[in-house]
């Protein structure tokens, strides 16, 4: 059998570690290992990336969604959180003093199923760029909110370089928060930066940061916490910026691969119009819990192992959050049991990109 083809890989081109290293003994022989130049210059060029006036370096992308939502003083007030994504995003919101209230959804936010738990108390409306897909809904989603005072926000963990008709994942709500964990198309092995074209709001989630400082450094003026990033990790997250356009190019292109390739009856591979993908995951979906574990297991027999589910258990059956353990979620239900995410990572080759193909079409499946 030919070499066994792993979900996903980490991997940093030489370039990228050479400057690493330049970088990080700069950040010893300093000893200034706080936010310092390190941190800036990966905020400036990440807001350049983005097209955003700010963004603002944080500890992960957890500290990042907690830090928003308490500078957009939402704290003690009801926030929708779709069922379907991370624990994080209802912890942050939890954590934050919010109120979340879920609201069904599966790859995408379902506005209906929105409107159907809006009151007139809902404050803020959490969205989840799942994989770094992005719904087509999302100027619809933002004109709702807009019509009815409330802030849209976004959970770009796995979105860096989405594209929505050009616009990029992190600008379409008042703020966003991306995740830099080290499974992320750009990473500083745990981090967060938090994108918002207000610059007051950039200026409080700085003070929130810093564990609530006020400008003279002595007094604690708002509840914030340790949410800094060091100038090491964000040494890291500076160094891949020059490679990221050739990297998610490379992406673009393997996301056509499967696009093209893919072709099966049982198989429906999500691919809207308009969209570019980070490349975060590449998404599948199958008829159900039973097809998609006869599909990862006739996989595994080809020597591909595919990524286990963006979420497969949604937020109302995560014990901790005792939010709703009922059945009244059928879209995250049926995402979570019906998806699979195939290998995909900018290193991927087209040779094996085509292994998986050609796997997933021979894919027989009679249930």
């Amino acid at each position: 059998m030919s070499d066994e083809i792993a979900p996903f890989k980490v991997e940093f081109t030489t370039s990228e570690i050479e400057s690493f290293v330049v970088r990080a003994r700069a950040v010893l022989e300093t000893g200034w290992l706080v936010p310092g130049p390190n941190n800036a210059e990966f905020e400036r060029r990440f807001a350049k990336f983005l097209g955003v006036p700010q963004t603002v370096a944080v500890a992960s992308g957890t500290a990042a969604l907690e830090v928003v939502l308490r500078a957009l003083k939402v704290s003690g007030r009801t926030v929708l959180v779709p069922a379907n994504t991370n624990y994080a995003t209802a912890e942050a919101t939890i954590r934050a003093g919010c109120r979340p209230v879920l609201y069904d959804s599966g790859l995408y936010p379902d506005l209906r199923a929105i409107q159907r738990v809006w009151t007139p108390d809902v404050t803020a409306l959490m969205v989840v760029h799942v994989g770094g897909y992005l719904s087509p809904e999302l100027p619809e989603l933002r004109r709702w909110c807009d019509q009815r005072d409330v802030a849209l926000i976004e959970d770009a963990s796995h979105a860096h370089g989405s594209l929505l008709n050009g616009q990029a994942a992190g600008t379409f709500g008042a703020a966003a928060a991306f995740s830099l964990f080290a499974t992320k198309v750009v990473t500083t092995a745990e981090g967060g930066v938090i994108a918002t074209a207000d610059p007051a709001v950039a200026t409080a989630c700085r003070r929130y940061r810093d564990q609530g400082k006020a400008d003279d450094g002595l007094h604690h003026v708002v509840f914030g916490s340790a949410w800094r990033m060091s100038e090491l990790h964000a040494a890291l997250g500076a160094v891949q910026l020059d490679g990221l356009g050739a990297g998610l190019t490379r992406v673009g292109q393997l996301v056509g691969r499967y696009v093209r390739g893919i072709d099966h009856p049982r198989v429906r591979v999500p691919n809207e119009v308009g969209v570019s993908y980070s490349g975060h995951k590449f998404i599948v979906i199958t008829d159900g819990r039973k097809a998609r574990e006869s599909l990862r297991a006739h996989l595994l027999a080809a020597g591909i192992r595919s990524a286990k589910g963006v979420y497969e258990v949604p937020l109302h059956r995560q014990p901790v959050l005792g939010l709703d353990d009922g059945d009244g979620f059928p879209l995250a239900d049926a995402f979570a049991t019906s998806h699979l995410c195939l290998p995909m990572w900018k290193g991927l080759t087209a040779g094996d990109a085509d292994r998986v193909i050609e796997a997933v079409n021979s894919w027989t499946y009679g249930g």
